[in-house]
This record gives structure tokens, sequence and C-alpha cells, in this order.
């Protein structure tokens, strides 16, 4: 089984595999074959910025705006984002979102070339409310307990590349934060968003 199959694999059967070795040219490769394997199966639904500017494909499964949101991996993280819905390379709408990545691999701490291999760690997208800039500032409360308040300094249409169609995640102003099962997300600001991960 080649890597980007392995990959792929442990995506369909909901489980987390050990990294194995990876050279960033050979990233490129196989983040792109899991990619294109991945909308094949599901549909391009749109993608997703991540640190360092790697970007990642969202499946139309990936995305939901139902206030309750199932977890697939074990290893899910919380981050709160503007997400855009483009157009032809065009923004048309903003909107309040989480984004809970999630990788294949069985551990976080992995180099750059794991997350270009493994889709940019996407794993779900929540599409919260429409907001309009400016955005302001936001608070996020976790299961009633304030825990972190932030607010985004992009641009959304600096952000999307002509190319992006679909839900754009646009990159976490709070976050990647620890996320388990049963946990309760409002976010509140000029807009609120309240959550459920199950």
């Amino acid at each position: 089984m080649d890597k980007a199959e392995a990959i792929l694999e442990a995506y369909k059967q909901r489980k987390v595999i050990d990294p194995f070795p990876l050279t960033e040219e050979e990233a490129k490769e196989v983040g792109r074959k899991f990619a294109e394997a991945l909308v094949s199966m599901e549909g391009l639904g749109g993608y997703k910025v991540a640190k360092g500017g790697i970007v990642g494909v969202l499946t139309k499964k990936m995305i939901t705006t139902e206030d309750e949101v199932e977890l697939w991996f074990p290893t899910h993280k919380l981050e709160v984002e503007i997400i855009a819905l483009v157009k032809g390379g065009n923004v048309e709408k903003t909107f309040l979102g989480l984004e809970l990545p999630a990788t294949r691999f069985n551990k976080w701490d992995l180099g750059k070339e794991y997350v270009i291999a493994d889709d940019a760690f996407a794993g779900r997208l929540y599409v919260g409310k429409e907001i309009n800039p400016p955005f302001g500032t936001f608070k996020l409360i976790v299961n009633a307990k304030f825990v972190a308040e932030g607010a985004p300094t992009y641009s959304p249409r600096e952000v999307v590349k002509p190319y992006m169609e679909g839900y754009v995640a646009l990159g976490a102003f709070i976050g990647p934060l620890k996320l388990s099962k049963g946990d309760v997300i409002r976010v509140e600001g000029k807009k609120t968003i309240n959550v459920r991960v199950v």
C-alpha cells in the first residue's frame, strides 16, 4: 500500500496511524493524491488555509451547519475562524465558524511535510452565522468556562486564491485548542454561535 492509500484508509476507517518516513518533496505528491481521492469520494466542499499557507481541501461531507457536530477522529482540535463562501475566486459572504482539524497520524507534533501529506489536517468545518467586516473581537467559552479571546487580523479577500470555490476556512484566530467529545462551545462577539461536539 502506498503512503497516500495508507492515509486514505485511515480516513475511511476513522482511525489513526503511526507516522512513516516522509520527505517534503514526497509529501506534496502524497497530499495531492490523498486530496484527489477525498474529492472523488465525497465531492469538493471548499478549502482550508493552515499555518504557513498550506492549503487543504474540504469535502462536502466535512462541512456542516448543524449545531451538533460529530467528531470523526481521536485527534480533533478546536479553532475559531472566519469562513468565506467563495464563487469563482470571489468572496460572496463571510461567516463565523469553527474548524475542527484532525490528523490521520497518531500525534500532532509533526513536521510540515506531514501537514502537507495529510490534507493540511482537514477534519470537520462548522459554518455558523453570517457576519460582515469589521469582525471585531470574540470570546471562546467551552463548557461554560472562558477559555480565550481573539480577533481575526486577515482580510478574507487577501487569503482567498483565484482557484478557490465553496467554503474557505481562512485560518484560526483562536486556537488550536484541545477538544473532547461532549464539549459545548460558545463563541461570543458581534455574532454568537453555540455548538456541541459529539
